[in-house]
């Protein structure tokens, strides 16, 4: 099975909503229709075998409620307990439950697709809980009957505190943990719980720091690449109040910035300096093997201008020299130490 975002979301919806013990069929429960349909969208592109998919609809009421959908067979059941219609959708084969499972033990091997694991655990097993009265409650719910050590690995794979409730069955998510998980688009598969998700994280007034504690917390960020955006929206503070900030941390030399085809980014000045380092033998690396600024803009993905800039500083630094007649650049003897270049011209 080809893995792509849709089928690792699949995933977590299965893995919160599924029935992972049977070997004969895959199936999946929700009272989200729009979730039921996404999920059998997703199963119809990989599955090419006879047994059709059937859909169960249970409601309050012996009514029928839904004869036709997308190829699905309807069965439509009455069930008195039930406070809103659900679904059950099941897919009969033991070949293809094989294949499935092998392909959600790879899932949730691969980092890169915890985002989507994630969003489909939330959408079948998580909820938003918000007091109106109170903006200071603000939480994300998911349940589970026990803990659980695939929904804890996803919780500090984006560094959010594990706390278990284990009287209500529930992990609790607060704070600034809502952020990372607004980052992801955590409630996006869920019509509901968007829109309720939505509504508290725009509820958040600006939060109050004092200056100490503010340039406290953005120097912990900025161990990595953030930009002004990233870091005002992080903390719940204006763009302009963030910026100065920044911008005085710089003039004490304590962090820096960067400027790329996609925005200016800032980092601890050693970040910032790798970085340069890093940029600088890319550059040097390439002209000196392919000897055309044109042919480095391509290998290495930077803008020409960007390039020709950087020459320049390099030029200054002693690393290269113009050569007017050729309009081409060339490593001088320092720039040759720097990549390891030997007298034939070949680099070690």
């Amino acid at each position: 099975m080809k893995i792509t975002k849709e089928l690792a979301e699949c995933v977590g919806l299965w893995l919160a909503e599924g029935d992972n013990k049977t070997e004969r069929e895959i199936t999946f429960t929700n009272n989200c229709l729009e979730l039921i349909l996404f999920f059998h969208a997703n199963m119809d592109q990989l599955y090419c075998g006879k047994n059709k998919p059937r859909l169960y609809v249970y409601s309050s009421t012996p009514r029928i409620l839904i004869t036709n959908l997308n190829g699905l067979i309807i069965r439509n059941y009455s069930d008195s307990r039930a406070r809103k219609t659900y679904y059950i959708y099941r897919l009969a084969n033991v070949q293809f439950v094989k294949e499935w499972k092998l392909t959600v033990n790879e899932v949730k091997l691969s980092p890169d697709y915890y985002p989507e694991v994630l969003r489909g655990l939330f959408a079948g097993e998580g909820n938003v809980k918000h007091d109106l009265k109170n903006n200071n409650s603000r939480h994300l719910r998911i349940a589970s009957g026990v803990r659980n050590e695939f929904i804890e690995k996803l919780l500090c794979f984006f560094d959010i505190p594990l706390k278990f409730d284990s009287k209500k069955r529930v992990y609790w998510i607060h704070g600034r943990s809502l952020e990372k998980l607004n980052s992801i688009d955590i409630a996006s598969l869920h019509p509901e719980k968007e829109a309720k998700f939505r509504r508290m994280i725009n509820s958040v007034k600006e939060k109050h720091y004092s200056p100490h504690e503010f340039r406290t917390l953005i120097l912990k960020e900025l161990n990595s690449f953030k930009t002004t955006k990233q870091l005002a929206k992080f903390f719940k503070k204006s763009e302009i109040y963030t910026l100065e900030v920044l911008s005085t941390l710089k003039k004490e030399r304590t962090i820096s910035n960067v400027k790329t085809k996609n925005g200016s980014f800032w980092a601890k000045k050693h970040i910032i300096e790798h970085h340069h380092e890093v940029e600088e033998f890319e550059i040097l690396h390439n002209l000196n093997k392919h000897g055309s600024l044109s042919r480095t803009e391509s290998v290495i993905g930077m803008a020409r201008k960007v390039i020709a800039s950087r020459l320049l500083r390099y030029q200054k630094e002693g690393l290269v020299s113009y050569i007017p007649s050729k309009r081409s650049w060339k490593l001088t003897e320092k720039g040759k130490i720097i990549v390891g270049v030997d007298e034939s011209g070949s680099e070690f």
